[in-house]
């Protein structure tokens, strides 16, 4: 079997980072655009909800904000719930792999923590979702 998703788009909004027991933990929406139809006037947009945990977390935090062009790699995950005694899902994607592509919107470049010198795809010791 295989869950493998790949988006290239921009961050809705700029991204926060919070604390989840020990873990950091990352939440944002990938904004990309369908290809125009003929006699379309704006491309359809479609908006997927990401989840990054610990160093993935970090690199998004640290590179990239509102406006910005990245490019993910990872996996879909359906989760299902109750809430209020009705049965509903959402649709999430859990971060594997973050790649730069350039598109920078804002002027701050410089990471606030560490330096990142390759997509960072997890470890054993790491959950990534």
């Amino acid at each position: 079997m295989l869950n493998k998703f790949l988006v290239s788009g921009r961050l809705t909004a700029d991204p926060e980072i919070k604390t989840v027991g020990e873990n950091r933990l990352c939440k944002f929406t990938i904004a990309c655009d369908r290809p125009k139809r003929k006699g379309e006037e704006n491309p359809e947009t479609d908006f997927f909800p990401c989840t990054a945990w610990n160093r993935n977390a970090d690199v998004i935090v640290d590179w990239f904000g509102k406006g910005d062009m990245v490019t993910l790699v990872g996996s879909v995950h359906n989760n299902r719930y109750e809430k209020d005694g009705v049965k509903r899902s959402s649709i999430g994607v859990k971060v594997e792999e973050i790649h730069f592509n350039g598109g920078k919107k804002r002027e701050n470049t410089a990471p606030t923590a560490n330096s990142y010198d390759t997509p960072y795809a997890g470890t054993e010791d790491e959950p990534l979702f």
